[in-house]
């Protein structure tokens, strides 16, 4: 069975549960920590996928990767990771993480607007595209926005909403008129 195919249908089975349950915010949080924590600590693959450590090991792991604080852990999420390492799953929960992500948020119609600019952006201007989006889109019951700093673009900046992307980005527009010129200069020769 393909990884894609595995991690949507545990995801899908999450977020049913979560929502039968009515703590899916609580568990769209752990799945988020859980991402956090895979990024910053290899630990957490490599216990993960041992084949020689216990499965209550492991769930001790994914429990402490997803707590916050002294905040209990949520029943949905303590028995969702029990049910993946009982089917042997462990090697694809992050996959399942990041596809629960995507389901929660077209459930709850969340946009993510990912905004590449050179420079960082003032508070104010974020918070006005932000807006402009909300305004603009009756579709997003809620907006979040991701800025990105790359000063290999130059300058302008480069927008994305969903699979939609606009490259307004002084590399961009250079790399344009340098082929318009190539092009220009091959039919000449």
């Amino acid at each position: 069975m393909y990884i894609g195919v595995i991690a949507k249908r545990y995801a899908k089975a999450l977020l049913d549960y979560a929502l039968e349950e009515g703590v899916e915010q609580q568990v769209y949080d752990e799945v988020l920590r859980l991402i956090a924590s895979y990024r910053a600590t290899a630990e957490l693959r490599e216990v993960l996928s041992d084949p020689l450590l216990p499965k209550e090991r492991k769930l001790v792991v994914l429990l402490e990767a997803v707590k916050q604080g002294e905040q209990e852990v949520s029943t949905v999420w303590r028995k969702f990771a029990a049910l993946v390492l009982y089917h042997k799953r462990e090697a694809f929960m992050l996959f399942i993480a990041h596809s629960f992500v995507l389901l929660y948020r077209q459930h709850k119609h969340i946009a993510i607007v990912r905004l590449t600019t050179a420079t960082t952006l003032s508070k104010a201007t974020g918070d006005r595209l932000k807006r402009m989006v909300e305004e603009h889109s009756k579709d997003f019951s809620e907006v979040i926005l991701e800025e990105h700093v790359n000063p290999d673009i130059i300058g302008g900046f480069i927008f994305q909403l969903d699979d939609h992307m606009l490259d307004a980005s002084a590399k961009h527009e250079f790399e344009m008129i340098k082929n318009h010129f190539i092009d220009k200069n091959a039919r000449i020769v």
